[in-house]
């Protein structure tokens, strides 16, 4: 049931045409962007990344739009638990999130975009990167869509708010150390960002440290969504 559940969700989306604006913003900012060849690798992964980030964002908040609360209910009926139910969106917006990232990373390497060629240690941190904004934009959306704001106008706008204070997060800490604690519920953007540099580097401990945290917050936040999914549909 839960597969034909995914598969009736993702076929609800591509009905809905809501799909459109997101995968059409994305694919044409990608074309642009890489008009001019010659551009530096990790800094450009770095630019399509936090593009990956918003649009995921918005790709999840429409997923989770697809059915009013009466429609919700008959699902819940169908599924064996509701955790099937959140589940099931969060799959179909990893099946996007995974179309975008790969044309992200693949289409400046077919139309030789970069300034160099890019070895093994480059893919290997673009796909980290674009992986975890996408799950970063997966989960702002999903929460946003499941707390309860009076209008889905204030739900936009909140995931917008979190959205730039996570890019800005290094630079506000800079300001008073104090932030490092009061911003840490936000995605650590920086934590992946920080490895996007066009200098040479290797993947070393500091990185495997980051990216363990990086790890830890995706699964902490996951596991805090969908606590308050469960709560909000007990009543």
């Amino acid at each position: 049931m839960a597969w034909k559940f995914i598969q009736y969700q993702f076929i609800s989306y591509i009905r809905s045409l809501t799909f459109i604006p997101p995968l059409t913003v994305f694919i044409g900012w990608i074309i642009l962007f890489y008009t001019y060849t010659g551009v530096p690798i990790m800094s450009s992964y770095a630019v399509t990344c936090v593009s990956l980030y918003l649009i995921m964002t918005w790709v999840a908040m429409s997923v989770f739009s697809l059915e009013e609360d009466g429609e919700k209910n008959l699902l819940f009926v169908q599924l064996p638990n509701k955790v099937q139910y959140l589940l099931g969106k969060w799959i179909v917006c990893v099946l996007i999130a995974s179309f975008l990232g790969l044309y992200a990373i693949v289409y400046p390497l077919a139309i030789n975009s970069f300034i160099e060629s890019a070895d093994f240690t480059y893919i290997s941190i673009a796909i980290y990167g674009h992986l975890f904004f996408a799950v970063f934009g997966i989960f702002i959306g999903s929460f946003f869509s499941n707390t309860k704001v009076e209008s889905k106008r204030f739900a936009w706008l909140s995931a917008m708010l979190v959205i730039a204070i996570s890019i800005a997060q290094e630079g506000i800490i800079e300001k008073a150390i104090v932030f490092k604690w009061i911003l840490l519920p936000f995605p650590p953007v920086a934590q992946v960002l920080r490895y996007f540099s066009d200098e040479a580097f290797h993947i070393g401990k500091d990185f495997w440290m980051s990216a363990a945290w990086v790890v830890c917050y995706s699964l902490i936040s996951g596991f805090v969504i969908m606590r308050i999914f469960m709560r909000r549909e007990q009543y």
